[in-house]
């Protein structure tokens, strides 16, 4: 069984493989405290959920949560290319070994409450632990 260690390394490993850094879109982990910098980038949640619904699961279920952030005021189809990226780098697949995930989907967020200059998408995936 993978530990929420294991997944959260397996996950943000993804975002420094060239599959990701190829787009030349920065991602920062939930917590960073540094400059964020340039007009789009994305925030990674790794959000593991305990899973002892039933008697002796030990899979560990949770969200991928990716914060997308592009320029305010220019439409909705920034986002939804990013949003499309990071459904080929997450939708349904078995990552590292340790996790599997299911279909995503996005959520409109609005205009960033620290930058107004910012919009923000979310876009979710769910996983297991395999």
């Amino acid at each position: 069984m993978a530990t929420n260690t294991e997944i959260l390394t397996a996950v943000e490993s993804l975002f420094a493989s060239s599959s990701w850094t190829s787009n030349n879109i920065k991602a920062y982990p939930a917590n960073y405290q540094g400059k964020l910098d340039g007009e789009e980038w994305i925030r990674v949640n790794v959000l593991p959920f305990s899973s002892n619904l039933t008697y002796n699961d030990t899979h560990i279920t949770g969200q991928i949560v990716c914060n997308i952030f592009v320029p305010s005021g220019q439409g909705m189809k920034r986002a939804y290319e990013i949003g499309d990226m990071l459904k080929v780098l997450l939708d349904r697949k078995s990552i590292s070994g340790y996790l599997q995930t299911t279909n995503s989907f996005i959520t409109n967020i609005g205009i960033d409450a620290k930058n107004s200059g910012l919009y923000s998408v979310d876009f979710t995936v769910n996983f297991k632990s395999i």
